[in-house]
């Protein structure tokens, strides 16, 4: 292993490096860490306040302009006099952290996790509220030395709406295939250990429920699954991930709520899925299924943030919800079928998704920078 290198970066905020899935803001923080002198900037109580959906709107708000005065003087404060680099997470972050920079003359870079546009129309926002923040995004860009953002498409959305394509760098989300190879075990094992009949066919889906598009799925999956089960027999649906089930769930429909260890979940699934109709970024539960080489159907929103997806060659693809159905019952009949593609999507990740990968292309972009 390379020694890691002195240059300073000042990662805002502090978080959990928990390393159990490809959570992107966690990984990042540990890659840096494990290349550079980090010091990551803790947000505070205010900032908890903040954010507190059960707070009082008006009490919240009120503090937004301290909570963002407290953040950039932590962020001064941890740059120090000595010259860095300075790494934020999301845009309210990088408010602060790029204001800091500037003042400081340092590189920032503004992790991005989706275009604010499709997350706009996916959370039903207004057009006031769109025009908003598009306006607060244009502030930020100037702030920023880049602009680190998750696929192709929303870096060409950027460009469309004029932001500087050479600020502009896309850098996936992406599995640490170590720990991957640590928490995956025989499939037959998992079901063991988890007191499922091995010859229960097994179908996976990962995703809180308190965000809107995973609820759809889970709701679409749900309206489905009597038909599946009537020509799969022997079949149970296992949804894992935090927040309130939408529905009372039959017998072969368990909500897991949150695992602590996803992988022996992802390790006893025979089939995992994502029909997934609207959302934004990259589809991290699609890294995760693939990495742990299990078989995954995928809906055609998949491909924004994985283009290299391949119908029939490393996952199976559901163009409309009739079609999805039928993939998913065919994908549960053809073992052969599933191991194909269970074994490919799993190249495909180590060669284009993994952290080992993404690491080398982050070590590049902070060096450029710093050498400047």
């Amino acid at each position: 292993m390379a020694p890691r290198s002195s240059t300073r970066v000042v990662f805002v905020p502090k978080m959990k490096t928990t390393g159990i899935t490809s959570e992107r803001s966690p990984k990042m923080l540990e890659m840096l860490s494990s290349l550079y002198d980090v010091t990551a900037v803790s947000p505070g109580k205010v900032n908890r306040f903040v954010f507190d959906q059960k707070r009082n709107k008006l009490a919240r708000y009120l503090l937004f302009p301290l909570d963002v005065a407290m953040n950039l003087i932590r962020t001064l404060r941890a740059l120090g006099k000595e010259p860095g680099l300075v790494f934020a997470e999301g845009s309210y972050f990088s408010f602060a952290a790029g204001m800091a920079a500037k003042l400081k003359r340092v590189p920032m870079v503004w992790d991005n996790h989706g275009h604010i546009v499709t997350f706009a129309q996916v959370q039903g926002k207004s057009q006031l509220f769109t025009r908003g923040n598009v306006l607060f995004e244009r502030i930020l860009i100037g702030l920023s030395s880049k602009l680190l953002v998750v696929n192709a498409r929303d870096r060409d959305d950027y460009v469309s709406m004029g932001f500087d394509p050479k600020k502009l760098e896309v850098v996936p989300t992406c599995a640490d295939m170590d720990l991957v190879k640590l928490g995956v075990m025989p499939r037959s094992e998992a079901k063991r250990r988890l007191g499922i009949p091995v010859d229960e066919k097994i179908v996976l889906f990962i995703g809180t429920l308190n965000y809107e598009p995973n609820a759809d799925a889970v709701m679409y999956l749900s309206s489905i699954w009597p038909s599946v089960q009537g020509k799969v027999p022997h079949t149970a649906l296992y949804i894992a991930g935090s927040g309130t089930p939408p529905f009372d769930p039959p017998e072969s429909i368990h909500f897991l709520g949150f695992v602590p260890d996803l992988y022996l979940w992802l390790s006893a699934a025979d089939l995992c899925v994502a029909p997934m109709w609207k959302g934004l970024g990259i589809l991290t539960k699609v890294i995760d299924y693939m990495s742990a080489e299990r078989a995954t159907l995928v809906t055609p929103l998949a491909l924004d943030g994985i283009p290299e997806l391949n119908h029939e060659h490393n996952c199976l693809i559901g163009e409309d919800k009739g079609s999805f159905e039928s993939e998913l019952v065919r994908a549960l009949k053809d073992d052969l079928l599933r191991e194909r593609i269970a074994h490919e999507g799993r190249e495909l990740v180590l060669s284009r998704y993994s952290c080992a990968v993404i690491k080398l292309a982050l070590k590049g972009l902070v060096d450029s920078l710093m050498a400047k």
